[in-house]
C-alpha cells in the first residue's frame, strides 16, 4: 500500500524502494547496531532505534527535505501519525545536517498502527510523528531506512 497525496507525489522519490525492501529481507535486523549504519553515501543509510512507546502527543511533527523515511518494526508496535498535506508551518529552522525540521501539527493526519513486520514509507515534506503507544507502553526495535535520490 502506498498512501500519498497526488499533488506532492514525485515517482523519482520512490526509486530506492526495491533496494530498501531487499535490504530488509536479506539482513538480520535483530543484529544491526543501534544508531547509524550501512551508509552508502547520500543514497541510503540505516538508523536502528530502540525505545519505549509514549503518548504520541509528547512528540512534535517533523519533515525531511532530502530523504524518504521507511519505518520498519522489528519488534513491538507503535502508532505513527502522518499527513500527506505538505503545506506545513515550521516550528524550527531546517537542520540540513540532520535533514530535519519540526513543524506545527497539521489540520488533518492519519493514525497508522505498525506491528512487528510492518513498514510505512513516508515521503519527503510529509509531516509525521512516531513512537506512540497503541494500547500500552511497549519496547520497540525499529529500523528507519533513510532513502535519498
Amino acid at each position: 500500500m502506498l498512501f500519498v497525496n497526488l499533488a506532492s507525489f514525485d515517482p523519482q522519490d520512490y526509486q530506492r524502494l526495491q533496494e530498501a525492501v531487499d535490504f530488509l529481507k536479506k539482513t538480520d535486523l535483530t543484529q544491526t547496531p543501534l544508531g547509524r549504519s550501512h551508509q552508502d553515501g547520500e543514497r541510503f543509510y540505516v538508523q536502528t532505534l530502540e525505545y519505549e512507546t509514549e503518548t504520541i502527543e509528547n512528540f512534535d511533527f517533523e519533515i525531511h527535505h532530502n530523504r524518504l523515511d521507511l519505518h520498519y518494526i522489528v519488534a513491538g508496535e507503535e502508532r505513527i501519525d502522518v499527513s500527506p498535506d505538505t503545506n506545513y508551518v515550521g516550528l524550527s529552522d531546517y537542520n540540513p545536517d540532520r535533514d530535519l525540521q519540526y513543524v506545527e501539527r497539521p489540520a488533518t493526519f492519519n493514525q497508522v498502527q505498525l506491528h512487528q513486520g510492518d513498514f510505512i514509507l513516508i515521503g519527503m515534506h510529509e509531516p509525521h510523528r512516531t513512537n506512540g503507544i497503541i494500547d500500552h507502553p511497549t519496547h520497540v526495535r525499529k529500523i528507519v531506512l533513510k532513502l535519498g535520490r
